[in-house]
């Protein structure tokens, strides 16, 4: 009796083995040794290969794209740079509330170079919020990649 109809031609015997889809054989992991170990030379086994008798749908493997508005994602590339913003000027205030002692010429060096940092960072942040939103535009428009 024919146990795979759709995977034989009808006019064929059923001595005939049905032609069954089967994943490429897996390979061993490259295992590296720490310098000064001794190394095992014993052969490894290949597991057999695993009988894939009913393989699924393409559509229930991968899921399809989720569909969003472009002012919600507008929405949280904006709220997430504004917080990264803050964060910045935040911790810029701590780290010179944090730092101001000694006498005040070593306070105003302290103080510029933490200063210069934090706002090198707010604009890497600023920088980035117009990258990613310009990104966001660009993909509203099935532009997706650039020449």
């Amino acid at each position: 009796m024919n146990k795979y109809p759709a995977l034989m031609p009808s006019n064929e015997s059923d001595d005939v083995k049905p032609n069954i889809l089967l994943p490429p054989p897996s390979r061993p992991f490259h295992v590296v040794h720490a310098p000064g170990r001794e190394v095992p030379h014993t052969p490894r086994e290949v597991p057999p290969a695993l009988e894939i008798q009913f393989p699924l749908a393409p559509y229930r493997q991968t899921p399809g794209p989720i569909k969003t508005s472009q002012t919600y994602l507008r929405t949280l590339v904006l709220e997430r740079w504004d917080a990264e913003i803050r964060l910045c000027k935040e911790t810029c205030k701590a780290q010179l509330s944090e730092h101001m002692k000694g006498p005040v010429a070593h306070q105003n060096l302290v103080r510029e170079m933490i200063t210069v940092r934090w706002n090198a960072e707010k604009k890497w942040c600023e920088e980035s919020r117009k990258v990613q939103l310009l990104e966001l535009l660009l993909a509203a428009h099935g532009i997706t990649t650039l020449a």
